[in-house]
């Protein structure tokens, strides 16, 4: 098979091979929490579902590390490459998972000692610090898989591989499904079967992702040597924009959370569980397109290519509106869709929250996708 040249193809045939992969690995990545959600909403009920998403900052914190690492570390990697240094650029991939070793073991440790009064703070209370525990213990001790997991696909794309990355997340995403199945409603492991379930699906992806280093198609070399603190400093700037989207997605659920318990109860938490859920899948479609068009605009900006990274800023900017006004059109004209997705048999004053929250809540997706 042809390897692509991103430096000499057709910005738009590199633009479309990138973009079914990369929108796959995205939106699997996403049904990872979708598909606990659907289920810990059908076999846990609505506590669980209030539960999950108080747990939310946390899953979004870890999401935010990998991106930190992996988009920071992978865009500087790809003009490092574009620009014939391939020393550097084996720096910040050393660099960048060094790292990720490093944040995620702290994580986990910390985030286990210190787990209850972290939850309270967050909002849980003596009703459902339980249910917390007992899906969010799981997923702390379990960070490093989760940052690794968002870290490597980004690298990877960079490779010039982004299906063995999409493979790697389906794979995984495929296994949890079947998993929680098994865990809730065979075993009746309730919300702990959700996350040991979504821990197993992960361990997997990052195994297939590994597999990637052992291939041909590898370009990257590791080595602590290569270890440098101003290279993370340079990843961790070029990352933090995508670092701070996620950060404020997961302030934002914070404040939402203790705002509608104070005013609303435990319904309003419900509902913005099914509101921040679908969030994260139609997020997902956007961040699909700009990870299709960053490995090609990187390895061209370093390359002084700037026409063709116009171009294909052009082409996904079109991309992501098209997406856009399908997503708003499937929230505005067809809520009872979602809703009943997520929960079973919701009662009279959820459908009616929920309804009118929804067909506001998508005017959003009109403008989201600039960002």
């Amino acid at each position: 098979m042809k390897q692509v040249n991103l430096l000499t193809d057709s910005p738009r045939r590199l633009f479309f091979h990138y973009l079914g992969p990369t929108i796959g690995s995205s939106m699997v990545t996403s049904i990872y929490i979708l598909a606990d959600t659907i289920m810990v909403g059908q076999g846990v009920g609505d506590a669980g579902l209030a539960a999950l998403t108080i747990f939310m900052p946390i899953v979004a914190s870890f999401f935010a590390l990998g991106l930190l690492l992996g988009v920071g570390g992978g865009v500087l990697m790809s003009v490092a490459k574009g620009s014939g240094n391939e020393s550097l650029a084996h720096k910040y991939f050393s660099t960048a998972m060094i790292s990720a070793a490093v944040v995620s073991v702290c994580f986990a440790v910390f985030g286990a000692i210190f787990f209850d009064p972290m939850m309270y703070a967050l909002g849980a209370d003596t009703t459902n610090i339980e249910l917390v525990r007992g899906y969010g213990l799981c997923y702390t001790v379990s960070a490093p898989l989760f940052i690794f997991s968002s870290s490597l696909q980004s690298f990877i794309r960079n490779d010039k591989s982004p299906r063995h990355a999409m493979i790697a997340v389906l794979t995984g995403s495929g296994l949890n499904i079947l998993l929680d199945y098994l865990f809730i409603f065979v075993f009746k492991m309730g919300m702990f079967g959700a996350s040991f379930a979504t821990s197993i699906g992960t361990s997997i992806t990052v195994c297939i992702l590994v597999i990637h280093f052992f291939t041909k198609k590898n370009t990257m070399r590791f080595s602590f040597r290569f270890f440098s603190i101003k290279a993370l400093w340079e990843i961790a700037k070029c990352g933090f924009s995508s670092f701070l989207i996620e950060c404020a997605n997961a302030v934002l659920v914070f404040v939402f959370n203790h705002t509608l318990l104070k005013y609303i109860g435990s319904v309003g938490v419900t509902v913005y569980s099914i509101m921040s859920n679908v969030a994260v899948v139609c997020m997902s479609l956007f961040n699909g397109v700009t990870l299709a068009a960053q490995p090609i605009i990187a390895t061209n900006h370093g390359a002084d290519n700037h026409k063709r990274v116009l171009q294909v800023r052009h082409i996904g900017t079109i991309t992501s509106s098209v997406i856009a006004v399908i997503i708003f059109c499937v929230g505005f004209f067809f809520p009872d869709l979602l809703i009943y997705s997520y929960v079973k048999g919701p009662t009279p004053e959820i459908l009616e929250l929920a309804r009118y929250a929804l067909r506001i809540y998508f005017f959003a997706y009109l403008f989201m996708n600039f960002n």
